[in-house]
């Protein structure tokens, strides 16, 4: 064989190999990366990363969509459990207190809830100082209501499990706020 038909002959093979570094990195889209690297950057990296596998096509999502998701998906969860606390009032057999409690959080869950969509707008609006203010205040409203069953002994919260959930899911849309504004 000629050298020159040694070539031809490993052209093909050559180019095999430098095209698969691309091929098998093209599974892990930019939304998967970033939201790997963003959630190191949060309280609790497994759920960060966790909250975003159940939504359509991360793969294609650059910076600002993952904030923008995990904007919805706070608000979605606030929304869900201010829901939840109207339901929860309708129950004549409650405890007085805990009664009160739940009205208190229903006052700041909808506060909570319109905070994030207001956060949905300011993103939208590239205002994310706005963003960091508006969803920093849901964290407060979720905190204030855990806060308010432990101003009374021996009355155990009835929201611990959904006001920590909410605080996680805000503080995912943070980080990625924070990303995205230092962009």
């Amino acid at each position: 064989m000629k050298p020159i038909d040694n070539f031809l002959f490993l052209l093909p093979l050559l180019l095999c190999f430098s095209f698969l570094p691309l091929l098998t990195n093209a599974n892990e889209g930019t939304g998967t990366k970033l939201i790997t690297e963003v959630c190191k950057d949060t309280t609790d990296k497994d759920f960060c990363v966790s909250t975003f596998e159940s939504a359509p096509d991360i793969e294609q999502e650059d910076i600002t969509g993952l904030t923008l998701i995990a904007l919805k998906l706070a608000s979605k969860n606030a929304s869900d459990t201010s829901a939840l606390i109207k339901k929860m009032l309708a129950d004549t057999t409650l405890d007085p207190v805990i009664e009160q409690c739940l009205a208190d959080c229903k006052d700041h869950y909808l506060d909570a809830a319109e905070q994030l969509d207001d956060s949905i707008a300011a993103l939208l609006a590239n205002a994310y100082s706005d963003v960091h203010a508006w969803v920093t205040t849901a964290i407060t409203d979720a905190n204030t209501c855990e806060d308010g069953f432990k101003q009374h002994p021996g009355k155990e919260s009835v929201l611990s499990g959904r006001n920590s959930i909410v605080v996680q899911l805000c503080n995912n849309a943070l980080a990625f706020n924070n990303r995205l504004a230092q962009k």
